[in-house]
């Protein structure tokens, strides 16, 4: 990395305030693959690009060092999943507490869901077959809505100021009590888990 202050500046100019947002090392990653491949886009655009040859070298010396930054934060990211299981990782799934009632044994005790899971559980419930890419565009438009159809708690704050394929919502979590959903991370994880739910749960109040 040829100017790590350069790269690091523009990432906290451009991206700081999103990710402080996150509350998980999962968001954390699905946000920086996002980023990496935006910015991996650029570079290839910069590369066919016509601009003169020593103004082009500048800016993909500089969006390569960006992606050498990102890449360094996704490792971090990774690594801190492994050592601290979050609330939608599989490991966090099951955790060993101690009963009240008995404190010699542990016993197992569900992770709880979140409003974000409920909103979505309740949109499989009345339209299970809706792609992921689908439920995007429909979370989108709930949040142009005076009188919204499925977020009845209002929940979904607004679309991100630097990315529109994300989503802050009202989570509780953090200094700010919100969080960041990626139209990615909501195709790959949170939609089909909702899906999922709703099959093995029909009827059931979410």
């Amino acid at each position: 990395m040829n100017d790590l202050d350069l790269v690091s500046n523009i990432f906290k100019r451009q991206y700081a305030t999103d990710f402080a947002l996150l509350n998980t090392h999962q968001e954390e990653i699905e946000f920086l693959q996002d980023l990496m491949k935006k910015n991996d886009k650029n570079i290839t655009e910069l590369e066919k690009g016509k601009l003169p040859i020593a103004v082009n070298q500048t800016k993909l010396s500089i969006l390569e060092d960006l992606q050498e930054l990102l890449l360094s934060k996704l490792k971090t990211a990774r690594l801190q999943k492994r050592v601290w299981p979050t609330y939608e990782s599989p490991e966090a799934q099951k955790i060993p507490t101690i009963s009240s009632e008995d404190k010699t044994s542990p016993k197992i005790v569900e992770s709880k869901h979140d409003d974000l899971d409920i909103l979505l559980r309740n949109i499989a419930e009345k339209e299970p077959y809706l792609s992921g890419s689908k439920v995007w565009f429909l979370l989108k438009k709930e949040l142009s809505r005076n009188t919204r159809k499925y977020d009845k708690d209002e929940i979904l704050l607004q679309t991100s100021s630097d990315d529109s394929d994300a989503i802050i919502w009202k989570s509780g979590r953090g200094k700010s009590n919100e969080s960041r959903l990626t139209k990615g991370y909501l195709e790959r994880d949170k939609w089909p888990a909702a899906k999922k739910w709703a099959k093995e749960n029909p009827n059931k109040p979410s």
